[in-house]
C-alpha cells in the first residue's frame, strides 16, 4: 500500500524530480567549479609572488656575486703579480743586464705566462663564485620559505665562501708552474729576431691551450674540483658544510661546466690577442735610424733605444701582414698585465666579459632554481 502510493506519487512529480535535480546539481556544481576556480587561482597568485621573491632574491644574489667576483679577482691579480714576477727582469735590463739574451729569454716567458694565466685563473674563479653564490643563495632562500634559518647559518655560509682563498693563494702557484713549462717549450725555439705576425702570437697561445688539454692529468679545466676545492674537504665534520662542498663537486666535475670553462679560456685568449693586434696597426717611427721603443734596449736590433713610443698613424696598415721581432712583442705582451690595474686594460676587460657572460649567468640561474625549491 506504501508502495503503491510512493510510486504514484513519484509518478505523479517526476518532472518536478527531474527539473529539480537538475536545478540542484546545477548549483552543487557551480559551488565546486567555484572553488576549485578559487583555489586555482590562489595558488596561482601564490606560485606568482613566490616567484616574484625567488626573483627578486636571485636579482640581489647577482649583484652580490658580481661585486664579490671583482674584489676577488683584484686580489687575484696581486697574487698572479707576485708569482709571476717580470718587473724583477725588467729592471735588470734597465739596469744592465750580463747576459741579455738570457734575460730577455726569461721574460719572453714570463710575459706569456703571466697573461695566460690571467686568462685561465679568471676564467676559473668566476665559474666558482658563479657556483658558489648560486648554490648558497637557493639553500639560503628555501630556509627563509621555511622559516628554518638553521641549515645555512652565517657561520658556515662564511666558511664555504672562503675556499676561494686557496686557489688564490695556494693552487695559483700549481697553475703558475704548468702554464710556465709549456710555454717554456712552446717558445723555446723562437729567438729574439724572429719576425711573427698577429697569426703567429695567436698560435702560440692555442698551442699553450693545446697542449695544456693533452695533458689530462694536469689540465686544470678537467680538473677544477682539485684547484677550487680545499684538499681535506672531507674530513669537515659539519654536515651542512660537507653536504655543500659535495655539491659543488659536483658541478665542478659535470662536462657543462668545463666546457663552459674552457669556453670562457678560448674566448679570454681571444680578447687577449685583440689588445695586443692594436700594437699592430701603428709602425714606430725611426729617428736617426733607431726604433723608439718603450723601457728597454731591444737586442740584436741595430741600437735601438728606449724613451717613449711614437707612433705614425697617417697610413693605413693591414695588421695581418704586419710583423714584429719577438723582441719587441715581449714588452708589449707583458704590459697587457700591468702592476698597476688600470680601467682599459686587457685584464679589466677580461673581467668585465666575465661578469656579464650570458651563458655563465645562465648556468647561475640553473644552479638557483635547482637549490632554492
Amino acid at each position: 500500500m506504501f508502495s503503491s502510493s510512493l510510486r504514484e506519487f513519484v509518478s505523479r512529480h517526476r518532472r518536478k524530480f527531474i527539473v529539480g535535480g537538475i536545478i540542484v546539481s546545477t548549483i552543487v556544481f557551480i559551488r565546486y567549479t567555484a572553488r576549485r576556480l578559487r583555489e586555482w587561482q590562489e595558488k596561482e597568485i601564490k606560485d606568482m609572488l613566490d616567484k616574484s621573491k625567488r626573483r627578486q632574491y636571485f636579482d640581489c644574489n647577482e649583484r652580490t656575486c658580481s661585486q664579490m667576483i671583482m674584489s676577488l679577482i683584484a686580489t687575484l691579480r696581486d697574487s698572479i703579480i707576485k708569482v709571476v714576477d717580470t718587473e724583477a727582469v725588467v729592471n735588470k735590463l734597465r739596469s744592465g743586464c750580463p747576459d741579455k739574451i738570457a734575460c730577455w729569454n726569461e721574460l719572453k716567458v714570463l710575459a706569456i705566462t703571466r697573461s695566460a694565466v690571467v686568462v685561465y685563473s679568471h676564467a676559473m674563479l668566476a665559474t666558482l663564485i658563479r657556483i658558489q653564490f648560486n648554490i648558497m643563495g637557493g639553500h639560503v632562500y628555501k630556509d627563509i620559505q621555511n622559516s628554518n634559518g638553521t641549515a645555512t647559518e652565517n657561520v658556515i655560509q662564511t666558511n664555504y665562501m672562503s675556499i676561494s682563498r686557496h686557489f688564490i693563494y695556494e693552487e695559483i702557484k700549481k697553475l703558475t708552474s704548468l702554464i710556465k713549462s709549456k710555454v717554456a717549450e712552446i717558445t723555446a725555439s723562437i729567438s729574439l729576431k724572429d719576425e711573427l705576425t698577429l697569426k703567429d702570437i695567436e698560435e702560440i697561445y692555442w698551442a699553450l691551450t693545446s697542449s695544456i688539454s693533452a695533458d689530462s692529468s694536469k689540465d686544470p679545466v678537467k680538473n677544477l674540483a682539485e684547484y677550487m676545492l680545499l684538499p681535506n674537504y672531507e674530513e669537515e665534520k659539519t654536515p651542512v658544510l660537507l653536504k655543500l662542498f659535495s655539491e659543488t663537486l659536483d658541478l665542478l666535475e659535470s662536462e657543462e661546466v668545463q666546457n663552459l670553462t674552457q669556453s670562457n679560456i678560448r674566448s679570454g685568449f681571444s680578447l687577449l690577442v685583440d689588445h695586443i693586434s692594436a700594437f699592430f696597426v701603428v709602425s714606430p717611427i725611426i729617428e736617426n735610424g733607431k726604433s723608439i721603443e718603450n723601457g728597454i734596449s731591444v737586442p740584436g736590433t741595430s741600437n735601438r733605444t728606449s724613451i717613449n713610443t711614437k707612433y705614425d698613424s697617417s697610413a693605413f696598415i693591414n695588421i695581418n701582414k704586419v710583423s714584429m721581432p719577438m723582441a719587441k712583442i715581449i714588452p708589449i705582451i707583458n704590459g697587457q698585465v700591468p702592476d698597476k690595474a688600470t680601467s682599459k686594460d686587457f685584464q679589466s676587460d677580461l673581467l668585465q666579459r666575465l661578469i656579464t657572460n650570458d651563458e655563465l649567468k645562465t648556468l647561475g640561474a640553473n644552479i638557483y632554481e635547482a637549490f632554492s625549491f
